[in-house]
């Protein structure tokens, strides 16, 4: 189906004067066929594959398109019927099997697995030259349509029969036999396709028509062929490019970017000199700040100068020693002072420390007295009373002796300060310091006698006091050398911050020149031998031009290609279901041919382009349009999509109408009137028919609408289970299945009682179908029946009688109707009873002792039903 169909697009291209390259690429695309078919956008597999296969042939490919085999549809078909199908090994045929099709109808039943697609398939690839589910799976026609159980394949031979009569071997044409078939899988599609994403139902009439792999296989050819699939520019071309972008850009420096870069730097230069200072240039801050050989710069002077430690300050001060020796002397006269009084009071201290010491051993001796050991009871005076009272009376010579020791240390740590400056005094001026002489020796502590012997003037006329005073004047002043010196150095170290800041912006100055330089030299460099280096790649660059040539005119031919192919596939359906909605909308009504009036189409828009939907009206209200697929069941799409089949085949006139297995197509609503529709009406333009079918029912029906003479032509043959071969299995001679056939049959080989079983069948069948439609197209078909029940079935005698009267009225308008009523009469009898319809009745139902059966009178009755069939039949025509 790929191929055909790609075959017919590679017709467009000579008709639309498509270019040379643009055709060389579709013949490419024709000659590896099987290798790209496989191949999807994925990771662009299929592209990859076109451009290695485009560039490894593109001068050996032919760019005419070759004129497709003769399978033009103005083409006459050379059979007007089938005559036989040799088949096997083939498929499910182990062996081969000979049918004969020299029919005008050919019914073939058979379970489902029993053989019924393998005979189909048959016909398609004889017919076709192809079967499409082998493409679907992927398989080649040879690895799919060989027996699976001999591994065998031998070409079908089909035979048919031409306007001459003569017998003639059918040649593959799929042109004019493509729209023979009608399949369950494509109607299935069809009716599933409104569940489908939007974009999926433009798909519509490709779906029904089995173009589903044309559509998929061109669906996967990347839109356009880029510089991800193909060179386009050349990998040396490109290499060149990015070089001569670099030479260019060197260039641009020389001539812009390193001027004005050395230009910039000239400016902040000259700014950075002024801000420094005024009238100094910028060599000359350089070397100030950073100095040269003879002179270390500025920078350098200072930090030198801030590494040099500065002496630790003493923080002696005279005024600090002064208001030291005032304190001590204040303290000592205090103490003196202070200890006078308590020596004038020095008994009552003796007193209180006697009470003192009574107080303290009241815990150990609380019932006697601690001096004489008197029981308490028997003294005059309680101790321990009475030297708490006492003790009460001494209090203030307590507060006084606590003043004294308080006196006492705070003297002693004078004196040791007085010492710490005596110590810091040594440690400033270590030689020959008189006041070594003060620092009490080991041992000894300073106390007030040490500071006695300070201020007692010595031999040389000056006391060790005196000493220390001048001294602590000459460490104060170097204290405040020291703070000057500190002030300085923060100011040198501000100076530094600022120097420093200059200089850096200096070398960053000096780097961006440097920089301007060296890049000056390297792009003069680059451009001075550009074209020595890089000569090999510009010979490279200049010998690929042509496969860069090459690979754009592949690039362009491709883009073409797939628009034309896109454009193609896209114009399928318009083509497909052209001028064909009248005749649609006919069959649609006739399957439907039960449902009201104003239910029934008036017209359908088929979808011819994307993105169209498929809109029917009603005979309600023909202007007003409905998505079909969304109000129709999936039961009435299906025969939508039938009927588009149906009349595509009535348009192309093809030969031939082949159905596979229509049962699981059609739900069981529509099979009588579809039925009906083939038989009654298709059937009579002499189309000969192949129906494949699992359902025996079905089988049994369509042979039950034919005539007896007409069933009599038909072919029919049965496919039979399995039982353990791995043959098909057929039954070329089956029983045929129409009624008044069926009884003639048994009849012949002398089976009465069989014979009046279908004879009553038959009579049913035709009471209940062909006989009452006769009734209701030529009288009035309202009839008036008794019955059992509500549920009970219609008595076959009470129709028939039924029928009988009213072709019988006068007024019933078929001049011929004694051709259908004699024979009515002669079943039922004049007066109501009858010996035929006593067989018809015996011959059904069982009964002991029962007489044996007139053979005369069997005839009779198989010929009033004969007749009654011809008679039918000539009214239909």
């Amino acid at each position: 189906m790929i191929r055909t169909e790609y075959l017919r697009f590679l017709q467009t291209l000579i008709a639309d004067g498509t270019s040379v390259e643009v055709r060389k690429l579709a013949n490419l695309v024709l000659t590896h066929l099987d290798v790209l078919i496989p191949l999807s956008t994925s990771q662009g597999h299929r592209i990859k594959r076109v451009v290695a296969l485009a560039q490894a042939n593109w001068t050996a490919i032919n760019s005419d398109i070759q004129p497709a085999p003769q399978q033009a549809t103005v083409q006459t078909c050379p059979f007007t019927r089938l005559k036989s199908l040799s088949v096997g090994p083939f498929r499910g045929f182990a062996k081969q099997e000979d049918f004969d099709l020299d029919g005008q109808l050919v019914l073939i039943y058979g379970p489902n697995g029993t053989g019924k697609s393998s005979f189909c398939e048959a016909l398609e690839f004889n017919l076709l030259g192809s079967v499409a589910e082998a493409e679907s799976k992927r398989f080649s026609s040879q690895e799919y349509l060989k027996n699976a159980h001999t591994n065998t394949f031998a070409q079908p031979a089909l035979v048919g029969r031409n306007e001459e009569g003569d017998d003639i071997t059918i040649t593959a044409n799929e042109a004019l036999y493509r729209f023979c078939f009608v399949e369950k899988n494509r109607i299935d599609n069809f009716s599933r396709i409104a569940a489908q994403a939007p974009a999926k139902q433009t798909e519509l009439i490709s779906t029904l028509f089995g173009l589903d792999a044309f559509t998929d296989f061109v669906s996967n050819f990347t839109g356009t062929m880029d510089g991800r699939y193909i060179d386009l520019e050349g990998v040396k071309a490109v290499d060149l490019k990015k070089k001569r972008e670099v030479l260019a850009g060197h260039k641009q420096q020389l001539e812009t970017t390193i001027p004005e870069e050395i230009q910039k730097v000239d400016t902040a230069e000259k700014e950075l000199a002024k801000s420094y200072r005024e009238g100094c240039t910028f060599a000359e801050m350089d070397v100030e700040l950073n100095g040269d050989e003879e002179n270390p710069g500025q920078i350098k002077q200072i930090e030198n100068e801030l590494l040099k430690q500065l002496p630790q300050k003493r923080h002696l001060t005279a005024t600090d020693l002064e208001a030291l020796k005032n304190s001590i002397g204040n303290d000592l006269d205090e103490l003196e002072a202070k200890q006078g009084e308590l020596a004038k009071v020095s008994q009552q201290i003796s007193f209180k420390q006697l009470y003192e010491a009574v107080t303290k051993v009241q815990g150990s001796s609380s019932e006697e007295c601690p001096a004489c050991l008197t029981p308490l009871a028997q003294v005059k005076t309680n101790p321990f009373a009475h030297a708490d009272a006492e003790l009460k009376k001494l209090e203030h010579l307590g507060i006084l002796q606590e003043e004294v020791k308080t006196l006492q240390v705070g003297i002693s740590k004078s004196l040791n300060k007085l010492l710490e400056v005596i110590n810091i005094c040594c440690s400033f001026l270590s030689e020959a310091n008189p006041l070594s002489t003060a620092q009490p020796t080991e041992g000894k502590a300073a106390d007030i006698n040490w500071w006695k012997s300070l201020i007692q003037a010595s031999s040389h006329g000056l006391s060790s006091y005196e000493h220390l005073e001048t001294q602590v004047k000459s460490i104060e002043e170097a204290d405040k050398e020291i703070d000057k010196a500190t002030t300085e150095r923060a100011q040198k170290q501000t100076d530094l911050d600022r120097l420093r800041q200059f200089a850096k912006r200096i070398v960053a100055l000096k780097s961006r020149t440097e920089i301007a330089v060296g890049t000056k030299k390297k792009a003069e460099g680059a451009i001075a031998k550009f074209e020595t280096d890089n000569s090999q790649l510009i010979e490279e660059s200049e010998s690929e031009k042509t496969v860069i040539a090459k690979n754009k005119i592949i690039s362009n031919a491709y883009g073409t290609f797939v628009q034309k192919l896109n454009a193609y596939k896209n114009g399928l359906p318009a083509h497909l279901v052209a001028d064909l909605g009248e005749t649609v909308v006919s069959l649609y009504n006739a399957f439907n041919r039960n449902d009201a009036e104003n239910e029934q189409l008036a017209v359908i828009r088929l979808p011819l382009s994307q993105h169209q939907r498929l809109a029917i009206s009603f005979n309600r209200d023909s202007e007003r349009f409905f998505d079909a697929l969304h109000i129709l069941s999936e039961g009435h799409i299906r025969c939508i999509g039938l009927a588009i089949l149906i009349a595509k085949n009535l348009k192309e006139n093809s030969p031939l109408l082949i159905f596979d297995d229509p049962v699981n197509a059609i739900d069981d609503d529509h099979r009588e009137a579809i039925r009906r529709t083939l038989f009654e009406d298709i059937g009579l333009t002499g189309k000969q028919m192949v129906i494949a079918c699992h359902g025996e029912e079905f089988f049994k029906d369509i042979q039950n609408l034919l005539s007896a003479e007409q069933a009599r032509q038909t072919k029919a043959v049965s496919f039979l289970p399995q039982h353990g071969a791995f043959h098909v299995s057929v039954n070329l001679d089956c029983a045929p299945r129409n009624y008044v056939v069926s009884a003639r049959s048994h009849f012949q080989r002398n089976e009465l009682r069989d014979a009046l079983g279908k004879s009553r069948r038959a009579l049913e069948s035709l009471t209940k179908d062909k006989v009452w439609r006769y009734v209701n197209r030529f009288g009035d078909g309202n009839l008036s029946i008794k019955m059992r029940s509500a549920a009970a079935p219609i008595e076959l005698r009470n129709l028939t009688e039924q029928l009988r009267s009213k072709i019988g009225q006068t007024a019933f308008a078929d001049q011929n109707k004694s051709s259908v009523l004699a024979p009515l009469e002669s079943l039922l009898g004049i007066n109501g009873d009858s010996r035929e319809w006593r067989y018809l009745n015996k011959g059904t139902h069982e009964e002991e002792n029962r007489a044996e059966f007139s053979r005369e009178t069997v005839n009779e009755i198989i010929a009033a039903l004969e007749n009654i069939d011809i008679a039918l039949a000539a009214a239909r025509s």
